[in-house]
């Protein structure tokens, strides 16, 4: 019995371990490794959580943002004056006839604002719709977060105050923005660090350089921090036409829809970028609220209509403040920015404000005169622009839901150095207008808006017109008064 016992226990044994032999022979078959999703994440820029998602095996941070709005807008319910006939040009009278226009003088007729010459009359009631789509991708670095934002804007507009270069309105695609930053390096289309602030708080602007959220330049700049909310940054920028999101400073303030208040192009060569804009500013930021001062240098490079050249650097030197109210409201603010430049108008803030239209609002009056530079029709000189601005902003957050705003502008225009012949002229112009805001979800994600704004410029008549044609019977006055409004409700939904 003792023998059986232990030949089935051997036998037992010999088969386990022939079992475990085979065994250690097999492939090793592992777990699954563990799957890898998607992860939230949220790095600080400048103070700002951006946050998005990291992709798997990334460590990059991605935001998707953007905005669509839906508006509608009116205005120019009066008759007003367009400059539609210039120099040389041809103008049919009711007779059947024609006149030719002399040097020297702008011929307007009476309309209910015209778009441009030849069209049927522009409308006093308009729609637009933008589309936004913003990305951004930042990641952390030894030296400070690294910072990609983009965005792309799509329009359809038809009507009064379209924003489609089209007159009569239509469509437009353009990239609004597309910068890097990183170490304190800005590169790409981004904010001007000239501008203190923007248009203002409606959607069309007071009298400040916009060159924050709209008419952004191309640009290279580089920004030191010191603590305690102080920074400098030095930028070189283009000077130039930016494309469909903004002419920049209008080639030097040259370009066939440019006036010299009278219709008449600045008839003078643009010799192309000489050298780019340089602009430096010395910024704060702290509890109470935020303060910059900021110059820019600008090279004007035209040749005139009969080969006499204008080579000057203009410049312009810009200065804001903006205090937080706590007391009346979170988040209620109260700024004021000025600007002055010579030979530098675009950094006026002039020809950004309301439509853009240069004190002819919704084509009544005459435009104010606005360019970098003149040359005097006489021939043997130019004119120097010297421009001023400054406008203020109140908002008061009156609950979650309801936010309003009043903003105003006041400015002038002055040319040295005209001559008897010159059709340019002194100007001055303000502004001022209600912006109301409805937050119905308590958060930004949905916003009514409604704004009003009024616009008044008086213009000197120059020494050059010529109030009417001789022999003709047609005569031609000079409306130096021009004023108008416009009115707009849109609703935004914001992501």
């Amino acid at each position: 019995m003792t023998l059986m016992k232990s030949l089935l226990l051997g036998s037992a044994a010999g088969i386990v371990g022939i079992a475990s032999a085979q065994a250690a022979d097999l492939p090793t078959r592992k777990g699954a490794p563990a799957a890898e999703y998607v992860r939230i994440c949220s790095i600080s820029v400048n103070g700002t959580p951006v946050v998005g998602w990291t992709l798997p095996g990334s460590d990059t941070c991605f935001k998707l943002s953007g905005y669509i709005t839906g508006q509608i807008g009116g205005g120019n319910i009066k008759d007003g004056q367009l400059l539609a006939y210039g120099p040389g040009a041809s103008i049919p009278l009711s007779n059947g006839g024609a006149i030719a226009v002399p040097t020297g003088m702008q011929v307007t007729t009476p309309t209910r604002g015209l778009e441009a010459a030849g069209s049927t009359g522009r409308p006093d009631f308009g729609w637009n719709t933008r589309l936004n789509f913003g990305f951004d991708a930042v990641s952390n670095t030894a030296y400070g977060p690294l910072t990609a934002h983009a965005e792309m804007q799509f329009e359809n507009s038809n009507g009064f105050g379209n924003d489609v270069a089209n007159p009569l309105g239509g469509s437009a695609a353009y990239l609004n923005l597309a910068y890097v930053t990183w170490a304190g390096i800005t590169a790409g289309k981004a904010p001007s660090f000239y501008s203190f602030t923007g248009g203002g708080a409606a959607w069309y602007n007071f009298f400040s350089p916009d060159q924050q959220g709209f008419n952004q330049p191309d640009l290279l700049a580089y920004t030191a921090s010191f603590g305690g909310g102080f920074s400098a940054t030095i930028a070189a920028q283009s000077p130039g036409s930016n494309g469909a999101s903004g002419g920049g400073t209008d080639e030097n303030g040259v370009s066939g829809n440019q006036y010299d208040g009278l219709g008449r192009g600045f008839d003078y060569q643009y010799n192309g970028q000489s050298i780019p804009d340089f602009v430096a500013n010395l910024k704060v930021v702290q509890g109470w609220g935020s303060a910059q001062i900021s110059g820019v240098g600008h090279y004007v490079d035209v040749t005139g209509f009969n080969g006499l050249e204008q080579r000057v650097e203009g410049w312009g030197v810009d200065a804001g403040v903006s205090f937080n109210l706590p007391t009346f409201g979170a988040g209620d603010k109260f700024l004021v920015t000025g600007t002055y430049t010579q030979n530098a108008a675009w950094y006026s803030g002039f020809p950004d404000a309301m439509f853009g239209e240069l004190g002819a609002v919704s084509g009544n009056g005459q435009q104010m005169a606005i360019a970098d530079t003149y040359e005097n029709p006489s021939g043997n000189s130019f004119a120097t622009p010297d421009m001023w601005t400054v406008s203020a902003e109140f908002d008061h957050h009156f609950s979650p839901q309801f936010v309003a705003s009043i903003e105003g502008s006041y400015g002038q225009v002055r040319w040295q150095n005209t001559d008897f012949s010159s059709v340019v002229s002194n100007s001055n112009s303000w502004l001022a207008g209600v912006v109301a805001h409805w937050f119905p979800l308590g958060n930004s994600s949905l916003d009514f808006e409604f704004e009003t704004l009024y616009m008044n410029s008086q213009t000197q008549t120059p020494n050059g017109f010529i109030a009417g044609a001789p022999g003709s019977g047609f005569n031609s006055t000079f409306q130096g008064r021009g004023d108008g409004f416009e009115s707009r409700f849109e609703v935004t939904r914001n992501w």
